[in-house]
């Protein structure tokens, strides 16, 4: 369920990341991260050796967020256009 949770909030805000300017998108993925460990959910990886599951640390999750949130950017930064073309969309996409 936590996965799931992750992508849905992950997918909620590609839009806005995909817009925003680049001083905002650290501050997106931060605050996601920050959703997460708010319900006491956790990113973790395993250890090859041990086989343990291990928390990698808020640096890496930032890190691993802004990963997933840029996924398919360029098609999303396509579709932006077009819809902003076709006068659906404020020029200036979702975050405007």
């Amino acid at each position: 369920a936590g996965n799931l949770t992750y992508r849905n909030i992950v997918a909620l805000n590609k839009g806005l990341y995909t817009t925003c300017k680049k001083s905002d998108k650290l501050k997106i993925s931060r605050s996601i991260v920050a959703a997460i460990r708010e319900t006491n959910g956790r990113f973790l990886e395993q250890d090859s050796v041990t086989k343990l599951w291990n928390d990698i640390g808020d640096k890496k999750a930032v890190e691993k967020t802004s990963q997933a949130l840029r996924e398919g950017q360029p098609k999303l930064r396509k579709k932006i256009i077009e819809l902003e073309t076709q006068g659906v969309l404020p020029v200036g996409g979702a975050a405007a």
